[in-house]
C-alpha cells in the first residue's frame, strides 16, 4: 500500500504505456511516487489526497465529449473539475489538454479545413506566453481535434492549423495540445502502429516525421525537463 507521505504524481492514461515518456522519467529520476491511472481499462480514478502534490493527463483516442460513448471519460472530466480547483500543480498533454479545456466549459471541434496536425510544427508564443515558451519553437503534435477557448483562461501558444495550442489556468494548471512528453522511441511506435494516420490531410510522412524528429526533439525535449521542474514546484513564471 503506498506511502500517504510520499509526494506522489498522479498520471492519467488512456492505454497501459508500452515505454518511458519524458514527464514520467525525469519526474521519478526527481523521486516522486508515480501513480497510473488508466480508467478506459477500468481503473478507478484516485480520491484527491494531501500527498498528492501534482497530476499529468496524457493524450490517448476517446474525445472528452464523447461521454456516452465512453463513459469513464465523463469521470475523467469531473475528475480534472475536483482537482483544478485544489491548485495544485496540473497539466493536460493534447487529449489531456482537451480534457481540460472541457472541464472548463470548452467545446471540441475539428480544424475548419479538415486537417491534422500529426508531426512536428511551429508553436508561437503569444505575449502572455512568453515566460513559458521563450520562443518559437517546433514541436510534436499527433490529434485532428482542438478546443475553443474558456473564458478562465490564458492562451500561452497558437500554431497555424489549431490556434489554441497552449493554455493556463489560475497559477499552476497547463494545457498543451502538442506532445512535448514524447520520447523518440515512443514516436517510432506510433509511426509503426498508426502509419495510415500519416496519410490523413495536414498529416507529415513518416519519412518527414523522422527528419524533422532529429532536428528538434532534443531543444523540446529540454525544455519540457526545464518545464517540468518548475511546473511541479509551482514556480512557472507569468
Amino acid at each position: 500500500m503506498q506511502s500517504s507521505s510520499k509526494p506522489t504524481i498522479v498520471l492519467i492514461t488512456h492505454e497501459r504505456p508500452k515505454s518511458p515518456d519524458t514527464a514520467s522519467d525525469h519526474l521519478g529520476a526527481l523521486g516522486y511516487h508515480l501513480e497510473w491511472v488508466c480508467p478506459a481499462k477500468g481503473d478507478s480514478l484516485p480520491a484527491i489526497e494531501k500527498h498528492h502534490v501534482g497530476a499529468i493527463v496524457y493524450g490517448g483516442q476517446y474525445a472528452a465529449t464523447e461521454t456516452r460513448r465512453y463513459p469513464f471519460m465523463a469521470q475523467e472530466v469531473d475528475w480534472v473539475s475536483q482537482y483544478l480547483a485544489t491548485g495544485r500543480p496540473f497539466l493536460g498533454i493534447c487529449s489531456g489538454a482537451q480534457v481540460m479545456a472541457v472541464a472548463l466549459g470548452a467545446e471540441l471541434h475539428p480544424s475548419p479545413d479538415g486537417l491534422s496536425e500529426i508531426g512536428y510544427y511551429t508553436l508561437d508564443p503569444t505575449p502572455d506566453g512568453l515566460s513559458v515558451f521563450p520562443k518559437r519553437m517546433m514541436v510534436a503534435h499527433w490529434h485532428f481535434l482542438g478546443f475553443t477557448l474558456p473564458d478562465s483562461v490564458t492562451l500561452l501558444a497558437t500554431s497555424g492549423y489549431f490556434p489554441n495550442q497552449a493554455i493556463r489556468y489560475a497559477e499552476n494548471a497547463f494545457g498543451f495540445q502538442f506532445h512535448p512528453e514524447l520520447s523518440m522511441e515512443q514516436h517510432e511506435q506510433w509511426l509503426e502502429h498508426n502509419i495510415d494516420m500519416t496519410t490523413i490531410p495536414g498529416a507529415q510522412d513518416v519519412f518527414t516525421q523522422r527528419q524533422l524528429a532529429d532536428v528538434y526533439h532534443t531543444p523540446m525535449k529540454e525544455w519540457f525537463i526545464g518545464f517540468l521542474e518548475k511546473w511541479i514546484k509551482g514556480a512557472v513564471p507569468f
